[in-house]
């Protein structure tokens, strides 16, 4: 459709230009890619600060009529950087050579609704360059987005294969909800959950919106931001031929560059014989030790104890496990794409399939997919066509029992700190346990080992997103335009544990295993259609869009566990033996909450230009929603922006200083949809319960007619710039956003029947500043070499929880008014007693105390949401080498760190599991200093248990090198490319463990974020 939008406004724009005077030349040209020499069809051509202008035909070239005095030419086109480029006087033909963009300052930009070039635009929005997500073989691009744009944060909460992460934009906007940004790829919201079945090497353009102006127009889905994609299109090639894309990568993943400690056999046998505990073998056996101990009672050893004990200490030091070599693997990556792209002046399309398969570096997890697309594009005399299609079905494994929380909180999220989970397991585990030992109590590797011998968890995910569109031109200036659209999305989980494993005879239902399926559907239809009306007459230009919409979200889910299964049926619900009230095997069966919410709009947008100097914009949305009761249901939502070129003016001519200089503004109305934690969140909600021996109806939620939509007011001012012909360009944008009405569960009377009630009683605010900058340093033919920085500070407050000062979200997160969402508050630590060894802490009123007390616990400046994120980026062509690479960073972040917690405890309750070396200097004797307390005192979580979770990393680095290609094979290669990246392959940071990297507060043994090698070749026929 673009292509052939483009043949109309050349068609426009040259029927204007046609009157111009008779001063005016003819200059004929071709664009073409800088690394590869292909013709680029559809770039934009402009005379800067004129309405004229023309489109390169389907070979890349272009003719155009330049007015009298004309020196520079302006080139922009979707994925490439805007570039100006002198004309001489007496020049009759140019070549240009456009560079893809390495971030987000030029070019074309696609809202959702409208597109537009960014010269035009009114709102703060940035553009990711797609290479972004395909340098490395991650399974979910979002979390590849990581450090490309400011305000954007992506928090990874486990390493596991296609694992979605928490993007969030300008800080948290919700208290209860969900705080993700809306995503929209080819028109079609799609969930926010799914991107493991999302082929990322099928996107072209990928847009972040971020204040009013960009985003109001998706009205009640706003408030976090919308991040919009469109998949790649075809193409009517020079030569009438087709053209055949194949990328491969084969690579390898492992354990990135943690910070691990934990005590090998020789160094815990001392800690034991430190620690003094007759029940460990360091201590039980240890020459230093006179007694044993014999029913209970201790009583001095003999000499054949004492060679007893030689001989088993012995045998314990020939055993010196390291459990990363037995419970991580280096897990082998490949993927494949094939695309295949052409057409003619009516119909173009574009063909793809891929294949991505990649296991993880624990046992048992990884991801495998298989996805298709078919982008089609059709112009019938008025009518325009477009047909988008992608359908993915992936396979996803997990390991068992990681501890993976929810936001904002690990023990309202749960998680597991079991045996079962294998990253618990290398905490847990003891250097001296055999890897080849029996399960049983205490024996926490072979017990893990066993559980990746006998079970699997698995999630079968389906993927469609479809969509069509219909153009009709009415008029030259009036169209007529509609969409209609598809998120399909299944999920089918199987969990089974076989009866004859450890875990297996533990099942409370049978002591013989389980067999668990679930499947759940989700299904989003979108239907979009109105008038869109464009003008230009002179300097000036409108464009208008009355649009209607509907969006409608429906599922259906359920599951069961079935017990006591036949060993010799495994993974099939044929080996469940039927349940009776003798056997204890009655099966277990569930439903799913499932979405079921409409929302009816009615849109408009205007935008009016003058001259390249003045941009306007208005949008305005009202959203009818059923997840509000009918006295708030329907809600107006809207935006003001304006776009100010400061070279235009007058006053500004003659000036050599600025290449570029604009000033926007604007200021909106926006909801959280997301905020509604349920469907039917007003209404008063039953659920089935067992009363005197039969079934029941029992409330659940009380219900609230006063329910209502979360909003968001947001203003933002930008500055646009570039210096010395952009080879220096930048952004800068301050914000405010207030977001209020958020829910809040306030606490109600127990003589209700109800604990709490959610209220739209709260008020939180962000704002900050956001700073991208980018330089190109060398800027030759055979050589360049470009910066980039993005920065952003979010300062985040919660204004008001109506009638609650303080919310407590877990055992260690509160909501406090005058503080950031998600702050900590504990227990002060105050050191160890040197002549007790005792742990003390801080009192309410700061005195010293060796009494823990919970109720001395206060809020800390610590918040698990980082206010300061931002990348750095390094670009660099020479001849047919390339070399990109990206530093992320975050700042200000922290999370409570129940490994290292656990690891650095010798009490009772945790001396049994491994311990980190810093555990030799433990508290022994009066006098000691030491940073541990004596074993004998118990472990509570206090300050000192709340890390630092920032860290700079170097997230990516890729070297490509464009093969030349002679000979026989020039006829039918156009382009050969081999490459290298590497994915996670440094990490600063103080904390200790695997990694820092989450979407939550409290660290709970989450499958670590691998680094990842790979290599491979691309090459186009």
């Amino acid at each position: 459709m673009k292509f052939y939008f483009t043949i109309i406004l050349s068609a426009l724009l040259l029927a204007i230009t046609n009157g111009a005077t008779a001063q005016e030349r003819v200059l004929k040209g071709e664009v073409v890619d800088s690394v590869n020499g292909q013709v680029l069809p559809g770039v934009t051509v402009m005379v800067p600060g004129t309405r004229t202008g023309v489109i390169t035909d389907a070979t890349g070239k272009f003719s155009i009529q330049l007015p009298n005095g004309t020196k520079q030419l302006l080139f922009s086109y979707v994925g490439y950087r805007e570039q100006l480029v002198n004309v001489l006087p007496d020049q009759k033909v140019l070549g240009v050579q456009l560079t893809s963009s390495s971030q987000s300052l030029s070019g074309v930009v696609v809202t959702g609704y409208t597109q537009q070039s960014k010269s035009r635009t009114t709102g703060a929005i940035t553009s990711v360059p797609v290479v972004a997500t395909t340098q490395a073989p991650v399974g979910s691009f979002d979390v590849m987005l990581q450090g490309r744009a400011p305000g954007l944060y992506v928090g990874t909460p486990t390493g596991q294969p296609g694992e979605a992460g928490r993007v969030s934009i300008r800080g948290l906007g919700s208290i209860n909800g969900d705080v993700n940004p809306l995503f929209i790829v080819d028109g079609v919201p799609v969930a926010n959950n799914s991107f493991a079945a999302l082929n990322p090497e099928d996107f072209e353009t990928i847009h972040v919106l971020k204040d009013a102006a960009a985003t109001a127009a998706y009205g009640s889905r706003a408030a976090n931001g919308v991040i919009v994609i469109t998949t790649k299109k075809g193409k009517a090639w020079e030569d009438g031929k087709v053209r055949v894309n194949y990328r491969n990568q084969f690579g390898v993943s492992a354990l990135n560059s943690s910070k691990w400690d934990m005590m090998n056999t020789n160094e815990r046998l001392r800690f034991e014989e430190i620690i003094k505990d007759p029940t460990l073998p360091g201590w039980a056996y240890s020459p230093n030790n006179p007694d044993k101990i014999v029913n209970g009672v201790a009583v001095p050893k003999t000499q054949e104890d004492f060679a007893f004990g030689n001989r088993v200490l012995d045998s314990l030091r020939q055993i010196n496990t390291d459990w990363r070599k037995h419970l991580l693997r280096q897990g082998r990556t490949q993927s494949h794409s094939l695309n295949i792209s052409g057409g003619n002046d009516k119909t173009v399309f574009y063909l793809a399939g891929s294949y991505f398969n990649q296991e993880g570096i624990a046992l048992n997890s990884g991801l495998e997919r298989y996805s298709l697309r078919a982008n089609i594009q059709n112009r019938s005399g008025r009518f325009r066509s477009t047909l988008n299609m992608g359908i993915s079905n992936a396979t996803v494994k997990y390991i068992q029992d990681e501890g993976v929380a929810e936001e904002g909180g690990a023990a309202v999220g749960g998680g597991g700190i079991t045996e079962k989970n294998p990253i618990a397991a290398l905490y847990y585990a003891l250097p001296y346990e055999s890897a080849y030992g029996k399960p049983g109590v205490g024996n926490y590797g072979a017990n893990a080992l066993d559980a990746y011998a006998n079970s699997l968890k698995k999630d079968n995910q389906l993927k469609a997103v479809i969509s069509f569109n219909e153009t009709v031109d009415l008029t030259k200036e009036l169209q007529l335009t509609g969409t209609v659209g598809m998120d399909f999305q299944q999920s089918n989980t199987t969990d089974y544990l076989l009866p004859d494993s450890w875990y297996g005879k533990l099942v409370s239902n049978g002591n013989q295993g389980y067999y668990q399926r679930g499947i759940a559907n989700r299904l989003g239809l979108v239907s979009t259609g109105g008038l869109r009306y464009n003008k230009l007459w002179g300097n000036n230009e409108i464009e208008a869009n009355l649009l209607g919409e509907i969006n409608k979200i429906t599922g259906t889910g359920f599951g069961f566990t079935g017990y006591g299964l036949v060993p010799e049926l495994r993974n099939t619900p044929v080996g469940i033996t039927p349940g009776t009230g003798d056997n204890n095997f009655i099966p277990d069966i569930t439903g799913h909450t499932t979405p079921q919410r409409l929302l009816v709009s009615q849109i408009a947008l205007f935008r009016y230009s003058f001259d390249d100097r003045y941009t306007i914009t208005a949008s305005l949305r009202r959203d009818g929603s059923s997840q509000v009761p009918v006295n708030n249901r329907y809600k107006l939502f809207y935006a003001l922006g304006g776009n100010w070129n400061i070279l235009a003016e007058n006053f500004m001519k003659g000036q050599e200083v600025f290449s570029n200089l604009r000033l926007r503004a604007s200021y909106g109305l926006t909801g959280n949809a997301g905020g509604f934690t349920s469907d039917f969140g007003y209404r008063t909600l039953y659920a089935s319960a067992d009363y005197n021996g039969n079934k029941a109806l029992v409330p659940i939620t009380p219900g609230n007619p006063a329910y209502n939509w979360e909003t968001n007011t947001i203003g933002d001012v930008g500055l646009e710039f570039g210096f010395f012909h952009n080879r220096l360009r930048g952004e800068i944008d301050f914000y405010n956003r207030v977001t209020q009405g958020l829910f809040v569960n306030r606490n109600l009377s127990l003589t209700t029947g109800f604990a709490t009630l959610a209220t739209n009683s709260g008020k939180v605010r962000n704002r900050g500043v956001e700073l991208m900058l980018e330089g190109d340093v060398v800027r030759q033919k055979d050589f360049t070499l470009s910066l980039g920085l993005n920065f952003a500070y979010n300062k985040n407050r919660i204004l008001n929880l109506g009638d609650e000062e303080q919310i407590f979200s877990d055992e260690v997160t509160m909501n406090m008014v005058g503080k950031p969402l998600g702050s900590f508050y504990a227990v002060r630590w105050n050191g160890v007693d040197p002549q007790t060894g005792a742990p003390t802490y801080l009192d309410k009123d700061g005195n010293p105390t060796n009494v823990y007390n919970p109720d001395d616990a206060i809020p800390l400046n610590k918040t698990y949401d980082p206010p300061i994120i931002g990348g750095g980026t390094i670009t660099m062509r020479y001849k047919r080498f390339e070399f990109s690479t990206l530093i992320s960073f975050i700042h200000g972040m922290s999370r409570l760190n129940y490994p290292d917690m656990y690891a650095h405890s010798g009490s009772a309750a945790f001396r049994r599991y491994s311990q980190s070396r810093d555990m030799l200097d433990i508290w022994q004797q009066p006098g000691d200093i030491s940073k541990y307390a004596g074993a004998q005192y118990p472990t509570y979580v206090t300050t000192r248990d709340i890390t630092s979770a920032d860290y700079i990393k170097l997230r990516n680095i890729t070297l490509g090198y464009n093969i030349p290609v002679n000979g026989v094979a020039k006829g039918a290669i156009r382009n050969l490319k081999v490459f290298a990246s590497g994915q996670n392959l440094l990490s600063i940071m103080k904390w200790k463990g695997f990694d820092p990297e989450d979407a939550n507060d409290i660290a709970q043994y989450e499958y670590p974020m691998p680094r990842i090698i790979t290599g491979g070749i691309q090459v186009a026929f």
